[in-house]
């Protein structure tokens, strides 16, 4: 069953899984409906994908 309406609880769990797992569409879905409405998990969200984005940056650039 999908569940649509999601807490902000759970959409910070959503969030920080992704990296380690593949989100089923029903949990991106729900995500993105959460997002629409939640304007501190969009930023919660934006911060995670920030961070990761300068952590596999900090990684390629100390391999060289």
């Amino acid at each position: 069953m999908i569940k649509l309406k999601i807490t902000c609880r759970e959409a910070t769990q959503i969030t920080l899984q992704a990296e380690d797992r593949r989100v089923p569409l029903a949990e991106r879905l729900s995500l993105r409906l959460h997002h629409r409405i939640c304007s501190n998990c969009r930023r919660f969200f934006r911060q995670v994908h920030l961070m990761r984005h300068a952590s596999a940056r900090w990684r390629q650039y100390s391999e060289e």
